[in-house]
Formats: C-alpha cells, sequence, structure tokens
C-alpha cells in the first residue's frame, strides 16, 4: 500500500474516532467494514482489493463516515448486517430495536430452564410480546426439543413484523418449533380463555427522564415505542401482568417472564404481579449484576 493510502485510511480512521470512544484500532476496524460495504455494494463479491477506491466508492464511504459519526446511525444499520443471537443471525434495520447481549444472556437461561422441565407430551404454547426483529421467539424456536413448542410473536410496530418474518424465513431450516409473527397491540389483547402457558416478553422500561441521557445512536435511530413508556418504565410490564394472569399453568415453568431496567422497578412489579396471583417471583441478575428479568408462576 501506497504512503498516500496510508494517510488516507489514517484521515478516514480518525473521522471516525468520536464514534469509537476514541479508540483507533476500533476505528481502523469500523472503517474496513464500511469499506468493504462500499466495494461490495459497487463491485459485488468478486472483488480484488479494498486498498484502491474509485472517485464514487470514496464518495459513498464518506457517506457512511458521516452517517456514523454526525449523524449517529448504529453501524449494523449502515452495513445492513446480522447481530449474533443465540446462534443465529438475526438481520437488523431502522427502526426495529438492534438485539442486546442482555437480552441474549437471559434468552439462554430461559432455553436451559425449559430443557429442564418441558413436557413433551403437549407443547408448550408461549406468546412474546414485544418481539421486535423476532429474536427471543426464534431463539427458543430454534433451542427447545423438536416439536416442544408453539410460539406467536407480537408487536405493535408493521415494520417489526415486516423484519421478524424475514429473519424467520432466513431461519426456517434451523428451527425445531413453529413460529408465527403477528402485527397487534397488546392493550387489545385479551388472553382470558386462551390455551397461552407463558408470556414472555422485553417491551420498554426505560423512564421518560432516562431516554432523555440515552446514547444517540440509539434515542434518534431506534423506535421510540420500544425503549420509554409511563410510569417509570413499568406502564407496558402492567399490562402485561394482567394479560399473563390467565396463562394456563405447568408444572415446573413461570406464567410469566419479562426483561426490566433495573432495581427500581423490582418492588414495583414484583407487588403488581402478587396482586395478579402470581406467586414464587424471581428476580435474575445480568452479567453486570444489574436486576435484569423478573418472573413468576
Amino acid at each position: 500500500m501506497s504512503k498516500g493510502l496510508v494517510k488516507q485510511n489514517l484521515k478516514w480512521a480518525q473521522k471516525l474516532l468520536p464514534a469509537c470512544d476514541g479508540d483507533l484500532s476500533h476505528a481502523k476496524r469500523q472503517l474496513v467494514w464500511l469499506k468493504e460495504k462500499v466495494v461490495f455494494d459497487h463491485r459485488g463479491k468478486q472483488y480484488s482489493s479494498l486498498d484502491t477506491l474509485s472517485q464514487q466508492e470514496q464518495e459513498r464511504l464518506e457517506t457512511y463516515i458521516d452517517q456514523r459519526v454526525n449523524q449517529y446511525k448504529p453501524l449494523q444499520y449502515i452495513l445492513g448486517s446480522t447481530q449474533p443471537f443465540c446462534e443465529l443471525d438475526i438481520v437488523t434495520r431502522p427502526p426495529t430495536l438492534i438485539p442486546r447481549w442482555e437480552t441474549e444472556e437471559w434468552t439462554f437461561k430461559v432455553i436451559k430452564l425449559m430443557h429442564q422441565h418441558l413436557d413433551q407430551s403437549r407443547p408448550l404454547r408461549v406468546l412474546d410480546i414485544c418481539t421486535g426483529s423476532g429474536c427471543i421467539a426464534l431463539a427458543l424456536a430454534k433451542h427447545l426439543p423438536k416439536d416442544s413448542a408453539e410460539i406467536i410473536g407480537l408487536d405493535i410496530s408493521n415494520k417489526a413484523i415486516d423484519l421478524a418474518n424475514h429473519n424467520l424465513n432466513l431461519h426456517k431450516s434451523d428451527l425445531q418449533n413453529s413460529v408465527e409473527f403477528q402485527q397487534k397491540d397488546l392493550f387489545d389483547l385479551d388472553l382470558n380463555g386462551s390455551n397461552i402457558n407463558l408470556v414472555i416478553s422485553n417491551p420498554p422500561y426505560i423512564t421518560h427522564q432516562e431516554y432523555e441521557s440515552l446514547d444517540p445512536d440509539v434515542k434518534y435511530w431506534e423506535d421510540s415505542r420500544a425503549l420509554v413508556t409511563d410510569d417509570q418504565g413499568t406502564h407496558i410490564h402492567k399490562k402485561i401482568i394482567q394479560l399473563a394472569k390467565y396463562c394456563q399453568p405447568l408444572d415446573n415453568i413461570p406464567r410469566l417472564l419479562m426483561e426490566m431496567g433495573g432495581t427500581h422497578q423490582v418492588n414495583t412489579l414484583t407487588k403488581q404481579m402478587q396482586l395478579n396471583g402470581f406467586n414464587n417471583i424471581t428476580v435474575w441478575k445480568d452479567l453486570a449484576e444489574k436486576d435484569r428479568v423478573i418472573y413468576g408462576f
């Protein structure tokens, strides 16, 4: 590589520094990914080098760098790339929430719990509320024993449901259990008389005050309906609790399991679950020792 190209690459990487917490090595990695995106879009799979970009490709790269740094666009959204989640590559698109490691962690814990207690003589019927990209529903469908579960994912956003169905079509051959996605407002739901056994959810739980201080790549690009809600971040949880009380209990399987925003929500949600007939209420911490999931029977 010529000195001129080295100098130009360094210049581009330095432009990316604000989006990489000032870490030059991270900026250089992001630059490679953005250059790969540019040359793939222009030349297809059979490109030989990232070192020499045409004028048009350089302009496109500059556009991506501007989106990343000045418009705070998440890298996944620029690249149109996938996010690993429970051994599945989940496609991401704005404004649907990008799957987080915290959610992946507890989803694996749920899968382990189900393997210990599932009765495979009858399928477990699961309702995944606020399904987003479909990552939780699809992970359950992949990892639970074959034909042991029937999973329905719901979301109010048509863009989220379109993306969830796209991910379903991509991974159909990897799944051992049935999954269906439906666009629906949870406030229009009534599970009284249904045959749902478990409601699982990663609902909005950020308070309005917390939302104001969110990183701009989240705040400006991801759907606020999937992030922030009233009642100190518990408004959606309270409605889900009212719905899930009608779940048909199975031995050693929770009727309700929800991600939450931390310790400040535990007492409120515990009391609400107790008022709606839940018992053996338990809180899981994540790897960062933050109260992350609440569930009950």
